[in-house]
This record gives C-alpha cells, sequence and structure tokens, in this order.
C-alpha cells in the first residue's frame, strides 16, 4: 500500500506514474465561478486531477487541487498499486488489506511544514483562502470536503478522526456539520456536559490514505491515525502544536485550530450545500468553530471533493473502495459463498453482487446478508445480485442480467430499512418525527437455479478472443 508522505509526494508522483497530463493546471479559475463547473465537468467525464492557480484575489501558489482520485488508475495508484490494475482487484486488494490490518499508532515528530505559516490573534482570517463556492445554490465556501475534523475524549484520550463539511463564517468562525450519531458530535457532548468547549482541529489538504481513513469511520476507541498507518505499512507524522493536546498531520497543507461550543451557546445558518445524492437537503443552525489558531505551508493547498450527482458511472468515485469492500467482506463474515465481487454504483444507491451459485437459495441470502449491513444506516436504494459470469464494473452488463434474468413478478422484494438524514426522498414530516427509514429493492438477477444450466447461452465473444482481437487490432480497437 501507498505511503506517500503528504500531498504534493502523491501529486508528484501522479505524474510520473501516469504522464504530464494527469495533472491539469487552470491559472486563473474564479473561485465562485469557475472552479465547481470545471471540477464537475472533468469529472463527469473522468478527466485528469486539476490542480487551481493564480485564482484571482489570491497570491500565486494558493492553490486548489480536486478530482483526486477520479479514476481507476489514480485510485490505484493512490494504494500503491499498478495504474492498469482491473478495477474489481483494486477493490480486492483494498479489502484483503483491510482484513488483515494491524494498525500503526502514529509517529510524533518536533516539527513539519505545516508549522511554516503560523497565523494567530489579529492574523487569524479564514479569508486568506482561495476557498471555492463548489455549486451555485451553496449558501457559502465550504473548505471542508475532504477534510479531517481531529477531536480527542476527555475521558480516554481516544484522537477520533471524521470527515465533515466545514463552511467559512467569518475571519474566525467555521461551522460544521455533524449527523447526531457520528463520533465527534458524541466526544463534544462530553464536554459541552462539564461546561467545557471542544477542542477541535480540521485538517485541510492530506495525502489519499489519511483522506480514506477519515471517512471510513474506525470502531470506537481507534484512532483513524492507526488505521492509515496500517494501511499505508508506516505510521502516520504527527505534531503537537504548541499548547495543544491534539496530534495534526506534520505535513499537512492547512491545520485551522479553535474550539466548539454547543449550540445553545453559539451557532450560525449552515447550508444549503449539494450533498452527493444531488440535492440540497439540510440547512439550519450549527455549531460553530471559533478559530484560535491557523497552521500552513508555504503555496498552500486545499484538497476538494466536492459532492456531485452520482451518476453511473460516478466520475467523483471511479472505484468505490470503501463501500464495495466492507460490503464484501460482510458477506463473506456472514457465510455467503463464493462471491466473485462487489461494486456500487451512484456513490453506494445501487450495490451488485457477484456470486457462483452452488444452491437455490445463494442468491437470496447474498442479498439479504448485503443489506444487513445497513443496520445503521445509509443510502443503499438497491440491491442486486447476479451470476459470476457478468462484469459488475460495467453498468451495461449489469442492466443486462437485470432485464433479461429478473422475473418482476417472482425475483424482486421491497423491504424498508434504515436510511439517513440527507436522503431527498424522506417525506417532510417523518423527518420532522425523526423516522428515518426507506423502502429499498432486492432484485435477484441470476439464472434461476433450477435450470440454470439450460438457460440460454448469450451470444458474446470470451475474453480471450477479445484479448486476441485486441492485439491484432492495436490502435484500432480500445485497449
Amino acid at each position: 500500500m501507498s505511503a506517500f508522505t503528504d500531498l504534493r509526494h502523491y501529486i508528484e508522483h501522479l505524474t510520473e506514474t501516469l504522464g504530464s497530463d494527469e495533472v491539469r493546471r487552470v491559472d486563473g479559475a474564479d473561485r465562485d465561478a469557475d472552479i465547481g463547473g470545471i471540477t464537475e465537468l472533468m469529472a463527469e467525464r473522468e478527466g485528469p486531477a486539476l490542480l487551481f492557480d493564480n485564482i484571482p484575489g489570491f497570491p500565486p501558489g494558493y492553490r486548489v487541487f480536486t478530482n483526486f482520485m477520479g479514476t481507476a488508475a489514480r485510485t490505484a495508484v493512490a494504494l500503491g498499486l499498478a495504474p492498469d490494475t482491473p478495477k474489481l482487484d483494486i477493490v480486492r486488494a483494498w479489502k484483503d488489506l483491510a482484513g488483515r490490518l494491524e494498525p500503526i499508532p502514529p509517529v510524533r515528530v518536533e516539527t513539519g511544514a505545516v508549522l511554516e505559516n503560523v497565523l494567530v490573534g489579529d492574523d487569524v482570517d479564514l479569508g486568506v483562502f482561495p476557498t471555492p463556492r463548489w455549486h451555485d445554490g451553496d449558501g457559502g465556501r465550504y473548505i471542508g470536503t475532504a477534510c479531517m475534523v481531529i477531536t480527542r475524549d476527555p475521558d480516554t484520550g481516544w484522537v477520533n478522526i471524521g470527515t465533515y463539511r466545514a463552511c467559512v463564517q467569518g475571519r474566525d468562525r467555521l461551522s460544521l456539520w455533524m449527523l447526531g450519531n457520528r463520533h465527534a458530535l458524541a466526544i463534544a457532548r462530553k464536554y459541552w456536559a462539564r461546561g467545557r468547549t471542544c477542542p477541535i482541529a480540521v485538517v485541510v489538504g492530506q495525502d489519499p490514505i489519511l483522506s480514506t481513513a477519515a471517512a471510513m469511520a474506525a470502531p470506537a476507541g481507534m484512532s483513524e491515525y492507526d488505521l492509515a498507518g496500517g494501511l499505508r505499512g508506516r505510521g502516520v507524522e504527527v505534531l503537537l502544536p504548541p499548547g495543544s493536546e491534539l496530534p495534526v498531520p506534520a505535513h499537512a497543507e492547512i491545520v485551522i485550530e479553535g474550539e466548539l461550543p454547543p449550540v445553545e451557546e453559539e451557532s450560525v445558518l449552515e447550508g444549503p450545500f449539494g450533498e452527493w445524492t444531488g440535492y440540497y437537503t439540510h440547512s439550519g443552525q450549527e455549531t460553530v468553530v471559533r478559530v484560535t489558531r491557523i497552521l500552513h505551508r508555504d503555496d498552500p493547498i486545499i484538497l476538494g471533493a466536492p459532492p456531485m450527482l452520482p451518476t453511473v458511472p460516478a466520475g467523483d468515485q471511479a472505484v468505490p473502495l470503501y463501500s464495495a469492500s466492507v460490503t464484501w467482506e460482510h458477506l463473506e463474515a456472514s457465510g455467503v459463498q463464493n462471491v466473485k465481487g462487489v461494486w456500487a454504483y451512484a456513490r453506494q444507491l445501487m450495490m451488485v453482487v457477484s456470486i457462483e451459485q452452488t444452491g437455490a437459495g445463494d442468491a437470496m441470502h447474498a442479498l439479504f446478508a448485503a443489506l444487513g449491513r445497513k443496520r445503521t444506516g445509509g443510502m443503499e436504494r438497491y440491491f442486486v445480485v447476479v451470476d459470476e459470469d457478468i462484469d459488475i464494473t460495467d453498468i451495461n452488463h449489469v442492466l443486462w442480467a437485470m432485464f433479461t434474468r429478473v422475473d418482476p413478478k417472482e425475483s424482486i422484494q421491497v423491504l424498508r430499512a434504515p436510511t439517513t438524514a440527507i436522503d431527498p426522498r424522506l417525506a417532510p414530516e417523518r423527518r420532522e418525527a425523526g423516522d428515518l427509514s426507506m423502502g429499498v429493492v432486492l432484485i435477484d438477477a441470476c439464472k434461476p437455479f433450477a435450470w440454470k444450466d439450460r438457460f440460454p447461452a448469450a451470444n458474446r465473444f470470451d475474453e480471450a478472443t477479445r484479448e486476441a482481437l485486441r492485439g491484432r487490432w492495436k490502435g484500432v480497437l480500445p485497449l
């Protein structure tokens, strides 16, 4: 697995590994009118990563980096794999690594590049950074879309890291929206119960493994730093800024330190914000970070991962690492036999499982096991199981199986399961009542086991024939 020192190391490695066109520099883009739109249009086409510089109104070198894992090749490179690794093998490699992962604690260092600039007192000003307005309808400029929010449990000392959206609300104010079941909010409530504000740090700009680990939600009591260390094969270098008990990545681009008061003491209107569902679903009074200090490197880079429409395939999530690998692992732990792969479309709105059937109940077992991972809530809407001959990374193959191997009367079941607060389909009265449940669809798109050997044969060239054709017709046929 990769062990990039920092975000800059990853950017350099992308160029070295995939060529000079893999990271496209864009000069002069406006942070309100251009950056979000260019990012979205390029992501939809699985284009290159984008490094915005010379942003009007800001010094040269104050940059924004987007689409950082927007293709299968970039995702593979981020994980230390060959760039031509097949998509399903990327998920398999991640799943296998996570299954044998040995947490490695962070390594304490005394100094790091993040201390090159330290802003305190009257110098604290979040406006020095070219934070974009990612969507036309956003209620503000969101500096935190792929950030790390760091808190420490006052009882145990456990350092928790999560990813939450963070909006610039003024020179020294940042808003956070944290869902009620997240670890950071539980930690903050411990401080509030004691009449204290919660110390907090928001990291903007870190390597892709740290970004991925922050979004994974380690079990309570385990730090995502330890998780990231296990994924990288070595501990993350962290430092304690003067007077702070919150370890921050020594080579981060930007660190925003402060305190989190209870909403009753201070709050701000947060949102709306275009979420990954493609809708604006939440706006309200939310907690703020009272910023007391800003650390940043020379020529800092904002790492941006703005939510976009959950397209198929998803341009902003070329390989569904987390949702697919965790579901795959859950299936195997639930006793589902002969799982050949798991893939997710439109983020995780549709989960597709490939199995080799050995018994009449295998397909339904796989469907119910996949649904079982939703017990903590999530927006998975459709669960599909297919035979091993279907390439689940190709939506056309999945649809072909659904259109030709499904009897709508026998093969489809509709159940009810937990969803999340950002679900746009939740009726207003249900949301107000706290009823976060939604229908889910289970689709058995396998050949009927009782007569699968007599199912009509497909008129499709096999992979060996296709590979031979590609070899003979290089330059004519796509690789």
